[in-house]
């Protein structure tokens, strides 16, 4: 697991991968702020739906459903994917060191670590059924 690193130029970088709950999950960098994403079953009912028609409660709510992830400029893994990132307000963005110390939002940095507890949480939201999910 490599830490995240916060950055103003935009790039593409694993930070996590593995099997969560049986289901491949990816940790990225993009730069600016990390993203996480999760590939669904081809059997789950999740399965090619728009990320708005997914009930699954993340941080910022998902942003991204598409049948591949580029998991660096020149390589892309096919399947289902979602995922959310961590580049709301209140989250920090590398950009933010281009700007006077003033003018900063001094927004929350996340660790690799803490966002594999919320792609666990998502794991199980989405093995055990996410309307069961409080």
């Amino acid at each position: 697991m490599k830490e995240m690193e916060y950055s103003i130029e935009r790039k593409i970088e694993v930070l996590d991968t593995g099997y969560c709950f049986g289901l491949l999950y990816y940790i990225m960098n993009l730069g600016t702020h990390p993203t996480a994403y999760i590939r669904i079953p081809e059997n789950h009912k999740y399965y090619k739906k728009n990320y708005e028609d997914i009930d699954l409660i993340v941080h910022g709510g998902l942003t991204y459903a598409n049948n591949h992830l580029w998991i660096s400029k020149t390589q892309k893994i096919d399947g289902w994917f979602v995922g959310w990132d961590y580049g709301h307000c209140g989250d920090y963005a590398g950009y933010e060191e281009m700007f006077p110390t003033e003018l900063r939002t001094g927004g929350y940095k996340w660790t690799t670590e803490e966002i594999f507890k919320e792609v666990e949480e998502a794991c199980y939201q989405l093995v055990k059924g996410a309307d069961n999910i409080e």
